[in-house]
């Protein structure tokens, strides 16, 4: 069943690929953990600066699960590497990586988010670690 607060963040992903109109579904005093960020100022900016490297990130929302005004998102995003990453050039290799998103939702806004984006799997897979121990 798709409650109020799941849609909420549903549209969330929807319309991540476009920071500025966050404001659609992100409360103006939103406070922000990890990832994400300490409030919108810098989830915008984060998302914006990740889209310039990834600019086809891609979300597939895997489960939502919700326990009051806290919905729990575990998601896989797939991206092809088009600009500087973390110091590391464009590599145009597609990426495909998880992260978990925790939300609090309350009069159809999201008033709380942590993020932990899986960066090990994306550093990987663009070719800035190691894939194998020399023989």
């Amino acid at each position: 069943m798709e409650t109020a607060e799941k849609a909420v963040v549903r549209r969330f992903y929807e319309i991540a690929g476009r920071p500025e109109d966050l404001d659609e579904v992100v409360a103006p005093d939103l406070k922000g953990h990890a990832g994400a960020g300490s409030d919108l100022a810098e989830l915008k900016a984060s998302l914006a600066s990740f889209l310039v490297p990834f600019p086809d990130l891609t979300p597939e929302l895997r489960y939502l699960v919700q326990e009051d005004d806290l919905v729990s998102v575990w998601l896989t995003y797939t991206a092809t590497h088009q600009a500087d990453f973390a110091g590391v050039p464009a590599s145009g290799r597609r990426v495909k990586f998880a992260e978990w998103d925790l939300m609090r939702v309350r009069d159809g806004k999201i008033v709380e988010i942590t993020q932990y984006c899986d960066l090990f799997t994306i550093m990987s897979q663009i070719g800035a670690l190691p894939t194998a121990a020399p023989a």
